[in-house]
């Protein structure tokens, strides 16, 4: 039953089953080529792989008919958390794994856009160029904390429109917000978190030790327990729930399966641990099963000196129990304090989380997070880190006279399946204003990514130029791929202004000087010209 969480496309306003290659019109017979890989002996291969086929081919019917009724049903079952199983919203979350994700994701449809706004969207003045110059310990500069200054004197449902939740206008830079300076403020944004510009996240242990699994994910600091650190989490939360109703909002933060599982009531366990802080886990199993090593209830007090107290991931130590650290751990009391050691670090960050979980209430009911997994939830919400060079080019057409056989084109498509996943993101973000793609046809909807040709005598002295807006490139006809990598490495590394539109709001947002809350700052100029462009 495990493979029926998987399910098939994105949600939408019409009934999952009329959509094709639903999982709710899937054939059960077809469940039948998947090959078993139990068989024994050749002998019995043949009767054990038809009975497991129509094992598979019953609990799939099974399966498939329970969606189908949960569909027309779920609007009227008020789903909560999983450790509330005496009511029946509780037991639909204990079942959330055999839910088919497109049956999930109409449930989240209906809700969003019977609660969608048509207001025009409110506009905000950011400047990049305050956040950057200016960056100080506290985040007061940055744009999260421009932006949350001035989105907290709206209504939250205010931001719950169908496209973007409100208009960017950048202090300094010629750019119209038709959407690329949206998604470039948004990823900037997320840039900020995970970069020690905000005191809220930190890179954790096993990013910082270089061991183990998840080395690029960022917990939330434990320490940052303040007013304003758990206003700007319950504000990161808001913008995770935006993602969730907009397909213009996508946030490429890599937080860990310990985050998410608390967003979605998930119980956590020791895997969670061991995602971030390899050593710690190895630490505590070996101490559980020291006995193994020949250490006994004598020798224990001469090899262990710990006592019950942990350090969580920011360095700062907690007590396990009243006067923790003057109590030392024994033999027979190490299972004791491993659980507490564990249970101290899974619940290291719950405040951050439940005030993220308050900022997506504004926007999103809870109990509509609970019915997915937490995978499905940081999929949906942050979309796949991995920028597939295939992808992109399935959904890409091109312009007047542009071809994919042309060799500049050729160029261009090489030039990026030989680029780090690290440079594909920023490619991404320099046509975009988003590091990362949909990770469905969904969420595609019509979008395309075009490539047009710069015409130029001289291709090779220019750069490309983007439309961020709407997600095309100008190339030009370079006469090399070497030449052709490296003018667009130079423009994704470098170009990070959005400056050459020519718009009367564009040029408008050209002339303004720096924002600023205090009256005595230096007015700041203009972001200066860079050889290669954004619109």
């Amino acid at each position: 039953a495990g493979g029926g969480g998987g399910g098939g496309g994105g949600g939408g306003s019409s009934s999952s089953a009329d959509r094709p290659g639903s999982a709710l019109t899937l054939r059960p017979a077809l469940l039948a080529s998947l090959s078993h890989d139990g068989a024994p002996s050749s002998s019995d291969r043949r009767a054990l792989q038809a009975s497991a086929a129509e094992a598979r081919c019953a609990r799939f019917v099974l399966i498939q008919r329970f969606n189908a009724l949960l569909a027309h049903l779920a609007p009227l079952v008020h789903s909560s958390r999983e450790h509330e199983a005496h009511t029946l919203g509780g037991r639909l979350c204990l079942l959330r794994g055999v839910v088919f994700l497109e049956v999930k994701q109409a449930l989240l449809q209906r809700f969003v856009t019977s609660t969608a706004k048509d207001a025009d969207a409110p506009q905000v003045l950011l400047n990049r160029l305050r956040a950057l110059s200016k960056q100080s310990p506290d985040g007061s500069h940055t744009l999260l904390a421009q932006l949350q200054e001035q989105l907290s004197l709206l209504h939250p449902r205010a931001l719950c429109r169908a496209d973007k939740a409100f208009r960017v206008n950048f202090v300094g830079e010629a750019a119209d917000d038709h959407g690329g300076p949206y998604r470039e403020a948004i990823t900037q944004i997320c840039g900020e978190l995970q970069s020690g510009q905000l005191p809220l996240l930190l890179r954790c242990p096993n990013g910082r030790h270089g061991v183990g699994a998840g080395r690029d994910v960022y917990l939330p600091r434990p320490a940052a327990s303040s007013a304003r650190e758990l206003g700007w989490f319950r504000f990161v939360g808001q913008l995770l729930g935006l993602a969730l109703r907009q397909k213009e909002t996508q946030l490429p933060l890599n937080l860990p399966s310990l985050v998410w599982k608390q967003l979605v009531s998930q119980p956590l366990d020791e895997s969670d641990l061991r995602g971030t802080d390899e050593l710690c886990w190895q630490s505590l199993q070996k101490l559980r099963t020291i006995d193994q090593e020949g250490v006994d209830a004598a020798l224990f007090g001469d090899v262990i000196f710990e006592t019950f107290q942990a350090q969580l991931s920011d360095g700062s130590e907690v007590e396990l129990l009243p006067g923790g650290r003057h109590s030392r751990v024994t033999f027979e009391s190490r299972h004791d304090y491993c659980d507490a050691v564990l249970a101290a670090r899974l619940r290291e960050s719950r405040q951050q989380c439940d005030a993220l979980l308050q900022g997506i209430s504004l926007v999103l009911p809870q109990r509509l997070l609970s019915l997915f997994t937490w995978e499905q939830l940081e999929r949906l919400a942050c979309g796949s880190a991995d920028v597939s060079v295939e992808v992109l080019r399935g959904r890409t057409k091109y312009g007047v006279g542009v071809s994919s056989v042309q060799r500049h084109v050729r160029y261009f498509w090489a030039a990026l399946r030989g680029f780090t996943p690290e440079q594909r993101s920023a490619f991404l973000r320099f046509v975009w204003g988003r590091s990362r793609l949909p990770i469905s046809a969904a969420e595609w909807g019509d979008t395309r990514f075009t490539l047009h040709t710069k015409q130029s005598p001289r291709p090779d002295a220019l750069f490309p130029v983007a439309h961020t807006c709407f997600f095309s490139l100008e190339l030009p006809a370079y006469t090399s791929a070497a030449i052709c990598r490296e003018r667009l490495l130079y423009a994704i590394t470098h170009c990070l202004a959005i400056d050459i539109d020519t718009t009367t709001g564009a040029r408008e947002n050209r002339q303004l000087t720096a924002w600023s809350s205090s009256e005595d700052e230096e007015e700041e100029p203009g972001a200066p010209p860079s050889p290669t462009a954004r619109r």
